[in-house]
């Protein structure tokens, strides 16, 4: 998952409460219209750069539906609070083995989750080369778990090797590798990210350390004496000191 800022409800929804405001009643999502889900869906789908909150595909007007991150059947009082909106995969009559249909009435009040809303989400989350993804609290984990919202799921995972695989596969400098990782992390001109985005951006970062470890090493070795050099080739972790001088007497 990536962190997700915020932005201001849309007017849409805020003319529509302020038109509702002295029949409390009717401050309900399940009381919108079709003229004020739409435009919310629209501003969600900006704010997230075209993903999907929970499993970083590529989503759109077709294909995503307005989650409610604590559910509308347990928090009737956060239905409209558009911090508590998210859009998500897939569309509102569709069901699906992961993600926010996945997650359903899951309440992240009163059990652990990571929401997308918090800002260190990125830093509890770790994806790895094989597409997997693994929480690094136990938040994260449960959040990313079967039980919760299946992040591991196949279809997730095989997309997510294909993409890194597709980037690794061109074997980047680790320069190239930081750079791409960069630009992963930035909105194009259409304010757009590309679908996993930080599972391939972590994975080239991962990938560009390791090169330039690598490299380190191998600098240092090259200033090592020739005998000390062929040793280190063949004991990396037992380079002998030098020889000690016998002191003067």
């Amino acid at each position: 998952m990536r962190h997700i800022q915020k932005q201001g409800a849309p007017k849409a929804l805020s003319d529509w409460k302020k038109h509702n405001r002295l029949a409390q009643q009717n401050l309900h999502y399940d009381n919108l219209g079709r003229e004020q889900r739409r435009p919310m869906l629209q501003a969600l789908l900006a704010e997230q750069h075209g993903l999907c909150a929970y499993t970083l595909r590529r989503i759109d007007l077709d294909c995503a539906h307005i989650e409610h991150v604590l559910p509308r059947s347990q928090h009737p009082d956060k239905t409209l609070d558009w911090a508590n909106l998210l859009a998500c995969f897939p569309g509102p009559q569709q069901g699906c083995a992961f993600g926010a249909k996945h997650k359903d009435a899951y309440d992240p009040a009163r059990s652990p989750f990571v929401s997308p809303t918090e800002k260190k989400t990125e830093q509890l989350f770790r994806y790895h080369s094989t597409g997997e993804i693994a929480g690094l609290n136990d938040a994260a984990k449960h959040t990313a778990s079967e039980a919760v919202l299946n992040l591991n799921h196949v279809s997730l995972v095989n997309d997510r090797r294909a993409k890194i695989q597709g980037a690794l596969r061109q074997r980047p400098s680790a320069a190239d590798a930081r750079r791409r990782a960069e630009r992963l992390r930035t909105p194009d001109a259409n304010g757009q990210l590309e679908p996993y985005c930080v599972a391939l951006a972590q994975v080239l970062e991962h990938y560009a350390q390791q090169l330039e470890a690598r490299a380190a090493r191998i600098k240092r070795e090259s200033r090592l004496p020739l005998a000390n050099r062929t040793l280190s080739a063949t004991h990396p972790h037992k380079v002998p000191r030098p020889a000690r001088q016998p002191e003067n007497r």
